[in-house]
């Protein structure tokens, strides 16, 4: 078995939490992005928190059509 470079897995971590707050963003629950990227709820709850934590935004898109919608009317 051949350890992984430091900077690829550092790299694919980073494409899975873009992946995962992506699939937030489009509605999707945990558990069904979870099941969608084959890995734990565990680790799509801890993406999401660092992601939150590092100020990404986590807003849905269909809330925030919504909200524009209210502020035009």
């Amino acid at each position: 078995m051949i350890a992984e470079e430091r900077a690829a897995y550092e790299d694919r971590s980073r494409q899975r939490r873009d992946q995962i707050v992506e699939l937030h963003r489009q509605g999707l629950k945990g558990y069904e992005i979870a099941r969608e990227l084959n890995v734990s709820t565990g680790l799509v709850s801890i993406r999401l928190k660092e992601a939150r934590s590092a100020g990404v935004d986590l807003t849905r898109y269909a809330a925030a059509s919504e909200t524009q919608e209210q502020g035009q009317a």
